[in-house]
């Protein structure tokens, strides 16, 4: 058995494809290759993504004796997938969505890959080309329900410990201080971390595709249970050292010391279960001249390569050109008439010391009514053609962010409104409190002449909109009034009257 370092003369064509359409694509989409990368700067929740690409291309090279003597050939199944990637990258891109851009980017990027060198060489390394798609910055969206994991799993030990507690949402109070659950406390860091590192370490230590499935479910419901009893730690120490430990940077340590415990116990236990390496992954055949019309490449291969750096470069100038047709209008109503409206009179601005705040709007109005018992806020937001950053449906458009100084958010739910005549819509309620006073804010998405509180469904009503050349303007809606004077029931009454009036 021989093992040289000579790369053989049959890889060299499909190697320099490989270089020239990862070229291609990096260029061709840069500007969604820069966002992923610009999130995993400002983000250290995704600093990983630095390490995935080259972890990749260490996988493959540590099992390299076992590619060198495959034959790559041209795949039009995988041409197929990179046009199916273009067309999803050209949607997301239309309607300004972007961690589908960037999964479209990285699918297009592996099915690129896969058109080069064949499903029979991609069969052999899927694993390290699939790790690949943990380059997009993705998981935000579980943030939330991990926080209120986080806090009922807290509050629900120090219960069962026998300590007292009081939970308004993310708030809770101990007669030793107050404490709350921040994106920090959510996990999602040590979660992805722990995913990132068992999926490789299934990888190297089973052959096995039921303990690799297996190994990498648990390192993804590990960390979430781990971090669970990570805050209730953090919480006894603090209450138990009356507020002195575990409020500060120290809070942080013992965080990561506790991760990096579960971590080694996972690997350890892991260890028990290890599988000895195939003999036919590291067999290399012996050197020798090959066969002429077998190691010859198929003749449509170089139209076929052709094919995919002119299908990988199309995406763009389509995405530009069918841009003239997003013609919203940069308009926000700001009369209203309307027989529920004749018992509301223009109320000045009050003193509440909030009113909704958007990233990236280009147009926006707020109006105040008030009748014998309330006033009501009224706002309209129109964000034109959606800078980076500054879109309708963003995640980043928070009502009150964390850690805000003066208001905390104690609620935030979707609640089903009665639009009338059989229809009814789903707004996002919310309840925000301050040290003088709580408001009761509705939020929802207005495209056209619809509205949900769905951003997936909006997202979807912008592309047909778009599309279609509708020139109707997209709106962030939010109706709010203070709760200190009323009842919830009345109070919601308050808001559904004035959103009926207006965006009925």
């Amino acid at each position: 058995m021989t093992d040289t370092s000579g790369l053989p003369q049959h890889w060299r064509r499909p190697l320099a494809g490989v270089l020239v359409v990862t070229l291609v694509t990096l260029g061709v989409f840069a500007d969604t290759w820069a966002s992923i990368v610009a999130i995993w700067s400002r983000s250290e929740t995704f600093t990983h993504g630095y390490l995935v690409a080259p972890t990749s291309l260490w996988l493959i090279w540590l099992r390299r004796r076992q590619y060198r003597d495959l034959r790559a050939e041209f795949s039009w199944f995988g041409l197929i997938l990179s046009i199916a990637g273009g067309f999803m990258w050209l949607v997301a891109d239309l309607v300004h969505v972007l961690v589908v851009q960037q999964w479209a980017v990285v699918g297009i990027l592996i099915s690129s890959l896969w058109a080069v060198l064949g499903t029979g060489v991609i069969s052999s390394m899927l694993f390290p080309i699939l790790f690949l798609f943990l380059m997009v910055p993705f998981g935000e969206a579980f943030i939330p329900p991990l926080m209120d994991y986080t806090a009922t799993f807290v509050v629900t030990l120090l219960r069962l410990t026998g300590i007292s507690v009081y939970r308004e949402g993310l708030f809770f109070t101990l007669t030793s201080g107050n404490w709350s659950v921040v994106e920090g406390c959510s996990g999602l860091r040590y979660l992805i971390s722990s995913f990132t590192l068992g999926t490789v370490y299934a990888y190297l230590n089973y052959t096995s595709y039921k303990k690799r499935a297996v190994f990498i479910a648990v390192s993804f419901l590990a960390p979430i249970i781990a971090n669970g009893f990570r805050a209730y730690m953090i919480v006894m120490i603090g209450h138990l050292s009356s507020m002195k430990l575990a409020t500060g940077v120290d809070h942080i340590v013992y965080g990561w010391v506790f991760f990096g415990i579960v971590m080694f116990a996972l690997f350890y236990i892991g260890s028990f279960w290890h599988d000895a390496p195939n003999s036919s992954e590291i067999t290399v055949k012996e050197e020798g001249p090959f066969d002429a019309e077998v190691a010859s490449e198929p003749r449509y291969q170089w139209f076929g390569f052709a094919a995919i750096l002119v299908c990988l470069t199309i995406w763009p100038p389509i995405s530009h050109g069918l841009s003239g047709l997003q013609n919203s209008n940069v308009v926000v109503p700001e009369r209203f008439s309307h027989p529920a409206l004749d018992t509301w009179l223009p109320a000045d601005p009050p003193d509440w010391g909030w009113e909704p705040n958007f990233k990236g709007v280009v147009a926006e109005s707020r109006t105040f009514l008030k009748d014998e018992q309330a006033v009501v806020g009224l706002y309209f937001a129109n964000f034109g053609d959606e800078s980076q950053g500054g879109e309708l449906v963003n995640s980043q458009n928070y009502l009150v962010p964390q850690k805000h100084k003066i208001w905390r958010m104690l609620r935030d739910n979707d609640y089903p409104v009665d639009w009338g005549s059989g229809y009814s819509i789903v707004v996002e309620e919310a309840v925000l409190n301050s040290s003088q006073r709580e408001l009761l804010v509705w939020r929802w998405y207005r495209i056209g002449d619809k509205n949900t509180d769905n951003a997936y469904l909006a997202k979807w009503w912008q592309l047909l909109k778009r599309l279609t050349g509708d020139s109707a303007p997209e709106l962030l809606v939010v109706v709010y009034t203070e709760l200190a004077t009323q009842e919830l029931d009345t109070a919601r009454d308050k808001l559904k009257q004035i959103a009926l009036a207006c965006c009925s």
